[in-house]
């Protein structure tokens, strides 16, 4: 499977080295593990499967040199032996892609469950214009290690020589970087190259250049990478400071607020479906049991009394208003007759 490759970062220089050197090392000690590869990845009876098998085996060596996955991040070991299987694909198989799967599938194997979690994921073939950069990144770094090795005598100036030339190639071929991790690699190799002690006191005269030229857009890349992350990191320390100013009392009042609002918010939903229902459920249940004692108990001789003495006092009141009426009629007829004698009289 093709990969981009863009959330990897590139090795050091040393990273490189370191990495460099404990491949060398185990390169030449998996001989005796050639038994041990399963037949199931590819057969190991085809001569042509030979090499294959021992890159296989180098791999699985070299990754267990890492006791830890946080040990192999801290030395980016994935992506130095992702670039290396990578090369040996490009310089030796016609069918590249396939060929580098067999190195996943052999990760993937039960034989290598204890390492498999450091780089199985990270192992990918690689688009040319990543392998491209990495490949001549890789070799800057391989001169300028050749020229640092010799430390007994004088140091070998046309290595440092080819090292900065390659480095000024890079500037000519990539124009347009766009690749923040990349210009990150180059710029911290041009500070290393340019404080060795040989270069800066000028040991290899005019053929070593003391300043390597580093190309402009990676310092304009830079610069946007490193604005935008000092403003997150201003960010995190303005609401870093805004909780640590109110303390922990004002945290408590602020959650103590928060729960009250939510208990007030939620009773008067709850009241005002509830409150109708249980005043409605409480008359219902109030009335059932009166007409249970009414049909049952003395209280109903009792309301029969209070009804009938009710009753009583009505008709009572009813005779009353009937004589009342009555005289107030009597003496309307009388002032009648009165009125009628005085008109006849007057009228004499």
């Amino acid at each position: 499977m093709e990969g981009s490759g863009k959330e990897e970062s590139y090795d050091s220089f040393e990273d490189y080295s370191s990495n460099k050197d404990i491949y060398d090392n185990i390169k030449s000690k998996v001989g005796a593990d050639f038994h041990s590869f399963p037949d199931s990845i590819i057969s190991k009876q085809e001569q042509k499967n030979y090499p294959i098998i021992m890159n296989c085996l180098r791999l699985r060596k070299y990754l267990m040199y890492f006791h830890s996955e946080e040990e192999c991040k801290k030395k980016n070991c994935c992506q130095y032996i992702n670039h290396l299987l990578n090369r040996d694909v490009r310089d030796n198989y016609s069918s590249q892609s396939a060929t580098f799967n067999i190195f996943i599938n052999y990760m993937n194997h039960d034989n290598n469950s204890n390492i498999n979690n450091l780089c199985v994921s990270k192992l990918n073939y690689m688009n040319n214009d990543k392998y491209q950069k990495i490949k001549k990144l890789y070799s800057v770094y391989n001169l300028y290690k050749i020229f640092i090795s010799n430390k007994r005598g004088k140091p070998s100036c046309s290595s440092a020589k080819a090292s900065a030339k390659l480095y000024d190639n890079i500037k000519t071929t990539y124009t347009n970087i766009d690749d923040t991790k990349f210009c990150k690699a180059l710029k911290d190799f041009k500070q290393v190259f340019e404080q060795n002690e040989h270069i800066s006191r000028k040991e290899c005269a005019s053929d070593v250049p003391n300043l390597l030229s580093y190309p402009d857009v990676c310092n304009q890349l830079l610069q946007k990478s490193e604005q935008a992350i000092v403003s997150m990191e201003q960010q995190n320390s303005g609401l870093q400071t805004e909780v640590e100013s109110e303390g922990p009392q004002d945290q408590q009042k602020k959650e103590q607020m928060t729960d009250f609002k939510d208990e007030n918010t939620s009773i008067p939903i709850s009241m005002g479906t509830t409150l109708p229902i249980t005043l409605f459920s409480s008359g219902i249940g109030a009335l059932l049991i009166l007409l249970s004692f009414y049909k049952f108990t003395p209280l109903r001789h009792w309301l029969q009394l209070r009804t009938q003495r009710f009753k009583g006092i009505s008709e009572h009141l009813h005779e009353e208003e009937y004589e009342m009426q009555q005289h107030t009629s009597e003496y309307d007829e009388r002032n009648s007759e009165h009125d009628e004698y005085n008109i006849s009289y007057n009228s004499l």
